[in-house]
């Protein structure tokens, strides 16, 4: 997981949730380091068994009431031992302003107290899924990208074997790709994230032309930013010594980030139709998110007619 600095929180998230900065001359250099947010009612009251303290703390209207009904030696002592945590930063909805000793003391520790005009529940889920987003793990992998029939596909293979040439003709016949070349991938959660760096965004090199700008090439319906993983294709030179695949009863895997992916296996050798593969390999699998495994389906039949043939012999 990435950090992410309170500063980088800041700046993203100000304008999104109207924040307000309560102690400025506290530094923003804290970072946040787990995606979820805590609700700290509990330790308030003085239960820490269980806090949460290296994520954002977010402070909705029973909590600020909390604090404010608690009296002289107990909260001070409550909110020293609240504080003695290294609290990244702290949130406070629907623009309410917490007591002056909450301030006072998240200043001397050096926690910043943020203050949004929005109800606890939205803030909750903004903080969520922008942290969520900023920390998830990415990698970058050689290859390109495309969706196929709606499913987001990653081909790879040797350099020269002919993806971005296989990617263009699939771009032709109205896929959409989605990067070229260098693959960026974020796990979010249980889902592979695919998209491309900015500075090639739609952008295609092909040996012998170039550089392609595939939007103002094909159009706008012909790219998109981003798409969800859900199989990889990879392209290899044809191995005459290599047994492949040639019922598609048993899916092959390939992990990335943790995630297993199914991966086809496609050799190429001149005379193959590589494009029309990969389409036939996208169909496959949507017809599996569908309940419909061809391999399989011929095989149950195939037994089905031996045995009953056999049954009829005896």
């Amino acid at each position: 997981m990435t950090n992410l600095t309170v500063q980088e929180f800041y700046e993203r998230m100000k304008d999104r949730l109207k924040l307000t900065l309560l102690n400025p001359s506290v530094p923003l250099t804290r970072r946040i380091r787990s995606s979820e947010i805590h609700r700290p009612g509990l330790a308030f009251s003085g239960f820490y068994e269980y806090f949460a303290y290296d994520c954002v703390q977010v402070l909705g209207k029973t909590e600020i009431k909390f604090l404010q009904k608690l009296k002289g030696a107990k909260r001070r002592r409550n909110l020293l031992r609240f504080f003695s945590y290294r609290i990244p930063c702290i949130v406070i909805a629907k623009n309410q302003r917490p007591p002056d000793d909450f301030i006072k003391m998240a200043t001397e520790v050096q926690v910043p107290i943020f203050r949004a005009i929005y109800r606890t529940s939205v803030c909750g889920s903004q903080i969520t899924l922008f942290v969520d987003h900023a920390t998830a793990p990415e990698t970058s992998i050689h290859g390109t990208m495309l969706d196929v029939y709606g499913i987001g596909m990653l081909l790879i293979g040797e350099s020269g074997i002919g993806k971005s040439e296989c990617a263009l003709e699939l771009v032709e016949r109205g896929h959409r790709l989605v990067a070229d070349d260098v693959v960026k991938i974020r796990r979010e959660g249980d889902v592979l994230i695919g998209s491309s760096n900015e500075i090639v965004q739609h952008h295609m090199e092909i040996r012998g032309l170039g550089i392609i700008d595939v939007q103002s090439t094909f159009g706008v319906g012909a790219v998109r930013d981003r798409k969800r993983i859900v199989l990889i294709v990879t392209l290899e030179s044809w191995k005459s010594k290599r047994e492949y695949d040639r019922l598609g009863l048993e899916t092959q895997t390939k992990e990335i980030l943790g995630i297993p992916l199914p991966n086809f296996v496609i050799p190429v050798r001149p005379g193959r139709n590589i494009p029309i593969l990969v389409e036939a390999a996208a169909l496959t699998q949507r017809a599996k998110f569908m309940g419909h495994h061809s391999a399989r389906d011929f095989n149950d039949a195939l037994i089905d007619r031996m045995q009953r043939e056999a049954g009829r012999k005896f």
